[in-house]
Order: structure tokens, then sequence, then C-alpha cells
């Protein structure tokens, strides 16, 4: 049975937290549900009995629960929010900005409504910049499966977009 000492969870929670804060972030856009849930993850943590071949396993692993847990959190709020109307400042006099503002909030609703494995990968990939070689380790899919989620998940925000 392996048990993390206080040290090296200290360690741990000042490399992974602020981009398992992030990657929470893409899925809840709350900062205080995600500051929830990396904590969840990191209890999950200190309360594991696994132990990691290679500091890429952990942080996979710690990846993959903190998306998991941001998941739970949404299906257990019912409520799903990409773009929050406070977190864009649309009280503006230039018309091009206010362009931007509602594409990005109509892009955000359309990723927001995308299915699950298609979301995932879009945000993974552009909201947290993973590379897909990640992205494979996290979600467990082959590599080609991620590049043609991308590619779906793509051409379904462009047709959208473009309505």
């Amino acid at each position: 049975m392996y048990k993390i000492s206080k040290t090296e969870f200290e360690d741990k929670f000042r490399i992974y937290s602020q981009e398992l804060m992030n990657i929470s972030y893409g899925y809840t856009k709350n900062r205080d549900d995600s500051f929830d849930v990396v904590q969840n993850v990191f209890y999950k943590l200190f309360n594991t009995n696994k132990s990691f071949k290679t500091p890429n396993d952990e942080k996979y692993w710690l990846i993959r629960v903190t998306i998991n847990e941001s998941k739970d959190l949404l299906r257990q709020r019912k409520k799903v929010t990409i773009v929050d109307e406070n977190t864009i400042d649309v009280f503006t006099d230039d018309k091009e900005l206010e362009q931007k503002n509602e594409k990005l909030k109509k892009l955000s609703r359309i990723v927001k409504e995308l299915p699950e494995k298609y979301r995932s990968v879009i945000i993974l990939h552009y909201y947290d910049q993973l590379p897909i070689k990640d992205i494979t380790n996290i979600l467990k899919i082959s590599e080609s499966a991620v590049k043609k989620r991308l590619e779906r998940a793509r051409n379904m925000l462009k047709e959208e977009m473009e309505e």
C-alpha cells in the first residue's frame, strides 16, 4: 500500500494545481467550482493506494480525475455554462469588439452543446492547449481517434457558426 507523504503532497499540489484548475474551469466556467473540483482531486490523490510508474502517468491520472469530477459536478447541477455573461465585457462603444464578443458567446454556446466525446477533445486541445499525444493518454483513445474527433468537432463548430 502506497501512501503519499505530506511533503510529496505539497510538491504535487504546487506542480499540478494551476493546470488542474484551468482544466476544470474549461468545464465548469466557475472559479469556485473549479477550486472545489481540484480540492476533491487532491483529496483522492492523498487517499489513493495507487502508485504511478512515471510522473506522466500521475499527471494523466490527475487530469482524468479532474475531468470526471468536473463532469460530475455539472451533472449534479444540471447546468452547464461555457461562458459566463460576467466574463465578457459587452459594455463597449467599439462595434467590432462587440461583434467579436457575440461570436465568442455563440462559439462557447455551440461548444457546450457538442456531444461529450467532441466537447472533451475541443476543451483539452484548444482551451487547455494540450497536445494530441497527451489527450490520447488522458482519454485512453488512439491518436487517430483524437484527430478524427477534433476534425469532426471543428466541422460541427464551423457549420453552426456559419448559420
